[in-house]
């Protein structure tokens, strides 16, 4: 029988977690009113601000959550270089929507690096998570539907990027970028909620790991 002992740091993580499902719900409802008012209309993007200033928050908020829960895989030669990849990724991101609001950095180069962070996030969820659905009293509801968003978010932007450049009928243009961005829509919007539920596994459930922190069995449902 495995002896566990506790993980440091959990119940604090969890209350970053809590506090990054919130910003990221603002996030999401920010980011659909900038494309529902603000992009027909041209502008003035006072929710296009908010959704970067969110965004910043956000992207600081998960690193304490990211790194808690990476304590949890089975060890691997990866886990280190993934773990502070990810963690890099965070802080480019939350620095380029940061200096985005304060007008330091231009609209494209901030897209482009937040982008970037946001895939590799989206990577982070679908190797950690796919890692984590064999891992004891680790949930495994959680572990797939972070596999999910970080599946459907990899797959959904380059086919919204093939969908920008294929030639062809309009039409095909548009049904195969309206499939990328039903994806990553998806997985957009369940990120927030995959950080609400690590809270509370985090508060309520995540304490304990194997010594050692050696592979483990079959979890137990969530």
């Amino acid at each position: 029988m495995d002896s566990f002992v506790e993980v440091p740091g959990a119940k604090t993580a969890s209350v970053f977690a809590y506090s990054a499902a919130a910003v990221g719900v603002a996030g999401v409802l920010t980011l659909g009113a900038m494309f529902a008012i603000e992009v027909p209309k041209g502008g003035p993007f006072v929710f296009g601000t908010i959704n970067d200033a969110t965004g910043a928050v956000f992207n600081v908020l998960v690193i304490p959550v990211i790194l808690q829960v990476h304590k949890r895989l089975p060890e691997s030669r990866w886990n280190g270089p993934l773990k502070w990849i990810t963690v890099g990724a965070c802080a480019a991101g939350a620095a380029s929507s940061a200096l985005l609001v304060f007008k330091v950095l231009d609209f494209t180069p901030s897209t482009v690096v937040s982008v970037a962070a946001i895939t590799v996030q989206a990577a982070w969820f679908l190797v950690a998570n796919n890692k984590l659905r064999s891992v004891d009293r680790y949930p495994r509801e959680l572990a797939q539907l972070g596999r999910f968003i970080g599946g459907a978010l990899l797959v959904g932007l380059p086919v919204a990027g093939l969908g920008y450049l294929i030639p062809g009928p309009e039409w095909l243009k548009y049904v195969v970028m309206g499939a990328g961005f039903v994806a990553g829509s998806a997985s957009w919007v369940a990120w927030p909620y995959w950080y609400f539920k690590a809270g509370r596994f985090l508060r309520h459930k995540g304490a304990v790991q194997p010594a050692g922190g050696a592979p483990m069995g079959r979890p137990e449902p969530a």
